[in-house]
């Protein structure tokens, strides 16, 4: 049985397979706690690009330039502030449709993890809560 802390196999399928934590839903946070969670769950994105970036740069291909700003494209886009519903409706919208999110979050040659929705849609979901119109 799970400890009250731990995921159920339910719930760790949900988050794994819908990048959506169901027991997120069930917490309100305040606007500024999930801000706050945006700019760490944002920060921990932006250090994995970044760590993929400098292995693109180190391999010294000539294609990699074009991957270099793929991946710098991504960074850009993820808003620093999503304080209003327009800023989170956008973000989720290019969080769940740009091929470039699907293309940095495939395996890679580098052994670099990257995740990009899994961390980043349960917390615009909480910020759709609280945010103001």
């Amino acid at each position: 049985m799970a400890q009250a802390d731990e995921p159920t196999p339910r719930d760790a399928w949900v988050r794994r397979f819908l990048a959506i934590d169901p027991r997120a839903a069930q917490e309100a946070p305040s606007l500024p706690e999930a801000l706050a969670r945006w700019s760490r769950e944002r920060a921990e994105v932006l250090g994995q690009l970044k760590e993929l970036e400098l292995a693109i740069r180190v391999m010294g291909d000539p294609l990699g330039d074009a991957a270099i700003i793929l991946v710098r494209a991504i960074s850009a886009n993820l808003t620093e502030r999503p304080d209003s519903k327009n800023r989170v409706a956008e973000l989720r919208a290019y969080l769940t449709t740009d091929s470039i999110i699907d293309d940095a979050e495939l395996e890679n040659g580098f052994g670099i993890d990257v995740r990009i929705r899994a961390p980043l849609l349960p917390v615009l979901d909480a910020l759709d809560r609280v945010v103001p119109g």
